[in-house]
């Protein structure tokens, strides 16, 4: 049995998901759907880290904050 749940995401970040659902399980019909279970999947267990092992692991002079950005500059 399957469920359909829809969301509006942003135009840009469609497009990028779409192409890179493409490069990866191919040019056919299904590729944004397969990208999509495997997304999910990972995100839900992905939920069971436990952050607090990784207290104090990074040495910076940056903020939280700033590493953050940083970070999601470098995902474009």
């Amino acid at each position: 049995m399957s469920e359909v749940i829809k969301a509006e995401i942003p135009e840009a970040l469609a497009k990028k998901f779409r192409k890179k659902a493409m490069e990866t399980y191919g040019y056919k019909k299904g590729a944004v759907k397969a990208a999509l279970e495997d997304a999910m999947k990972r995100f839900i267990s992905s939920s069971n880290v436990d952050w607090k092992v990784l207290r104090g692991c990074i040495r910076s002079e940056s903020t939280s904050v700033e590493l953050q950005h940083k970070a999601w500059r470098n995902m474009d």
